[in-house]
């Protein structure tokens, strides 16, 4: 059996990891504006792409008061009353 090196040390709290993505900025920025709903069109990518990497990211954050949904050719942010 092959032995492997370690080190073990005690710690008192957690480095989680926080990661970011690029969908983060365009989610902060929206939030920030007094904009209730926004177009929104990227360059390289498909609408229906950003439409869900925005809905994934949004969940992953826990935000809920922001809906995203699909247009012709654009995506669409709107802030929704909390329930």
């Amino acid at each position: 059996m092959t032995k492997i090196e370690y080190e073990m040390k005690s710690v008192t709290t957690k480095q989680v990891k926080v990661s970011r993505s690029i969908f983060d900025p365009i989610i902060d920025e929206f939030m920030r504006s007094d904009n209730k709903l926004v177009e929104l069109t990227a360059t390289d990518k498909a609408p229906s792409y950003m439409k869900t990497s925005l809905a994934k990211r949004l969940a992953r954050r826990e935000i809920a008061n922001i809906e995203v949904t699909l247009g012709y050719g654009v995506v669409y942010l709107e802030k929704t009353d909390p329930t």
